[in-house]
């Protein structure tokens, strides 16, 4: 269930191959995760992923995105699973605002009832001090039927030539898309989280980031994948990207 905008897990700066009409940028990535957390859910623990994302360049300031990300886990309940997104988005940029749609197909190979499709919309920008602003709305429509928002704040600073420190916050809100701790769907604040990363230049367009994220949930959402309680999450990682 990757994010399908950009996230703080992935660092790093892609190399773009360029001609008088187009920029193609492809980034390849891999990582493991403590925990596999997704929208402030524990959907178990070592998560092991990768996947490769494209870009290109439409001109008059559209932009063409997608990518495959897999994912294996153990699962709650101590089962292993896997998972494969496939997504495509269109970006158009307005001044200094982004303005992005998009289609995700989430895969669960042996678990055929599960897969689901799912929309979204997006803007984001960046601000004069370099604070980066996103705002995303995802609806399933498909298994779920529900909308999920979140808004996060980005901040990166540098620290030496090849290392930086990323940060970021933000909070998200469920329209009945998670589960409520006391049955059925959470309509209502679903978590806040802060994550902290430390992407680092090995080469020429390889970065090694690891982070670490906390995750505040909100009393009323079932985030534990065993026990359909609600708990705070604290967990980390490390992905390696190489672009071309």
């Amino acid at each position: 269930m990757k994010h399908v905008i950009k996230s703080l897990m992935i660092g790093g700066t892609m190399l773009a191959a360029t001609s008088a009409h187009a920029e193609l940028e492809t980034e390849i990535h891999a990582g493991y995760h403590s925990i596999y957390e997704f929208r402030g859910v524990d959907f178990g623990d070592d998560l092991y992923e990768g996947g490769i994302d494209l870009s290109y360049d439409l001109g008059s300031g559209f932009s063409l995105s997608g990518g495959i990300w897999y994912a294996d886990a153990n699962g709650g309940g101590g089962g292993d699973f896997e998972e494969v997104d496939y997504y495509i988005g269109l970006t158009k940029t307005i001044g200094k605002v982004d303005v992005s749609v998009g289609y995700t197909y989430y895969d669960f190979p042996g678990a055929s009832s599960s897969n689901t499709d799912e929309v979204y919309i997006g803007v984001s920008t960046e601000l004069s001090c370099g604070l980066g602003l996103s705002l995303t709305y995802f609806e399933d429509i498909d298994v779920i039927d529900g909308g999920y928002l979140e808004f996060e704040a980005t901040k990166s600073y540098e620290l030496s030539p090849c290392v930086s420190l990323d940060l970021a916050v933000g909070a998200a809100y469920s329209f009945d898309y998670n589960a409520d701790v006391d049955g059925g769907p959470l309509d209502g604040f679903n978590h806040y989280f802060a994550k902290v990363a430390l992407p680092w230049s090995v080469r020429e367009n390889m970065t090694l980031t690891p982070y670490i994220k906390f995750v505040g949930a909100g009393s009323d959402l079932s985030n534990d994948y065993d026990d359909g309680s609600s708990e705070d999450l604290f967990f980390g990682g490390v992905t390696l990207s190489y672009s071309f």
